[in-house]
């Protein structure tokens, strides 16, 4: 009769629910899925926002150092988008990483000219008629005086990308005016 009374699915539920220890592992089993999928998010958020940050830093400290210099060859334009390449890290940089260096004078009909445009990993370089160059009003930028725009646009791929699939873009323009001269020449060589 004592082994039957053991054996009792009954008895054998009442000290579970009376057991503290088995709920508290019940408890866990239920929060541990939500508090590991906060912590995903909240790492993922923070993973978001320095890319993000970091593709801004990288529009400012290119179109910066384009316009210190008073002129512009293929080896430092090149130099400035692997210096971006550089500043995205620990980030991957590659096809994902677009940058667009403009130059723009004012003409005196107040509308924006291009002076020059190079891209790196974008499809087409900047007229007159892009529409960052299009907003550039005489309030910015006085009749006759130049800047230099630079353009970012970041596809950010999650680490977490079998959870979450979508990309995010992250863009920036930077507006900077020549540094050592009224314009900043484009050279070939």
């Amino acid at each position: 009769m004592g082994i039957m009374r053991r054996l009792n699915p009954l008895n054998t539920l009442r000290r579970f629910v009376k057991d503290r220890w088995g709920v508290s592992a019940l408890e866990f089993a239920l929060i541990a899925p939500i508090l590991i999928t906060l912590y995903l998010g909240l790492a993922e958020l923070a993973l978001g926002m320095m890319a993000s940050r970091k593709a801004s830093h990288l529009a400012a400290s290119v179109g910066d150092l384009a316009a210190q210099s008073e002129s512009l060859t293929n080896a430092n334009i090149t130099d400035l988008f692997e210096i971006g390449d550089n500043i995205i890290n620990p980030f991957e940089g590659g096809a994902a990483l677009k940058i667009r260096l403009t130059c723009v004078t004012m003409g005196t009909d107040n509308r924006a000219k291009v002076i020059w445009s190079d891209t790196h990993t974008w499809t087409e370089k900047n007229t007159d008629a892009s529409p960052v160059i299009t907003a550039i009003t005489t309030t910015q930028l006085p009749v006759g005086q130049s800047l230099i725009v630079t353009e970012v646009e970041y596809d950010y791929d999650s680490p977490l990308h079998s959870f979450l699939p979508a990309t995010s873009t992250f863009d920036d323009v930077f507006y900077h005016h020549p540094r050592n001269g009224s314009v900043v020449v484009r050279k070939s060589s």
